[in-house]
């Protein structure tokens, strides 16, 4: 058998002799609560040029200068691509090792871990909160005779929050379908023991590659993204938009996106009821590598 990846021994080295990362307390860190703060001073940063355009806009009916210092290097796109991706997988890190722990799978070659669920309410806070946010990135520059480039960042943030949203709402029907599941088992068992047993295909499927999640997500940012195009053609004006060509082909775009994403959605949701097949606990993980 080949000796273990390049990634694999990286991970056997970040977790140590003891062979974990994270304890699961619920308690966050110094290092959380810092890397906390920078998320939530770039995220506010990163809308703050948006923001102040559309302050002087509904104020004075002008245009803020955001295009010079650092409020112009906030808003460059590739400053946002590099920092945000460096603090969001810190951020993920940590929350993750502060509700769970990670370590080596007795399973597969591989790193597991587990994880303690998010009450269903605070799920329910999440999507709601997320759905709010993402339209407000995208409904608030319409607002205003508004400039792309000072919105482009806005955009990025909707690009990337409406897919992860729509993760949540699959997560959400995941636990909460399993969690039924579980309970009827157990109920139905002479000794309250729930037995599992894995479907290698739903194993790999929902539990270790999460596709009925990633299915969620993409399908969400299609159906999105058709219902906005959808909404362009029907409210603005033909002349705004584009000649009849540019119509056609947004028309053509549209129907692609929905036909695909609603289809898609509907699957990856049903799929996201399945996992029990899995034979795994929904708190446990599995990497690919």
């Amino acid at each position: 058998m080949d000796g273990p990846g390049l990634a694999n021994r990286i991970g056997y080295k970040v977790l140590g002799k003891d062979g974990t990362l994270g304890g699961g307390t619920g308690r966050p860190g110094i290092a959380w609560w810092a890397v906390f703060v920078l998320c939530t001073l770039f995220f506010l940063a990163t809308l703050l040029p948006g923001a102040l355009s559309l302050l002087y806009w509904h104020t004075a009916r002008e245009r803020a200068d955001v295009s010079d210092g650092l409020l112009g290097l906030i808003n460059n796109p590739h400053v946002f691509a590099w920092a945000g991706m460096l603090l969001m997988c810190a951020m993920w890190i940590l929350e993750y090792t502060r509700r769970g722990s990670i370590g080596v799978s007795n399973k597969q070659q591989s790193f597991g871990s587990e994880i303690r669920l998010l009450p269903t309410w605070l799920h329910v806070a999440w999507f709601i909160g997320l759905t709010v946010l993402s339209g407000a990135l995208i409904g608030l520059p319409w607002t205003m005779d508004w400039d792309f480039d000072v919105f482009f960042v806005w955009f990025l943030w909707a690009a990337i929050i409406t897919p992860v949203n729509g993760a949540v709402l699959g997560s959400l029907v995941k636990k909460t379908c399993y969690a039924r599941w579980y309970r009827r088992r157990a109920a139905s068992s002479p000794n309250g023991r729930v037995v599992r047993t894995a479907q290698p295909f739903w194993r790999s499927y929902s539990y270790r590659w999460r596709f009925d999640l990633w299915i969620c997500g993409a399908a969400t940012l299609m159906v999105v993204t058709g219902a906005l195009i959808w909404w362009n053609l029907a409210h603005l004006p033909a002349d705004d938009f584009g000649d009849a060509e540019d119509i056609a082909e947004a028309t053509l775009v549209t129907t692609v996106l929905l036909a695909t994403g609603v289809p898609a959605l509907v699957f990856g949701l049903w799929s996201c009821t399945q996992f029990w097949r899995s034979g795994e606990d929904i708190r446990t993980g599995e990497s690919a590598t």
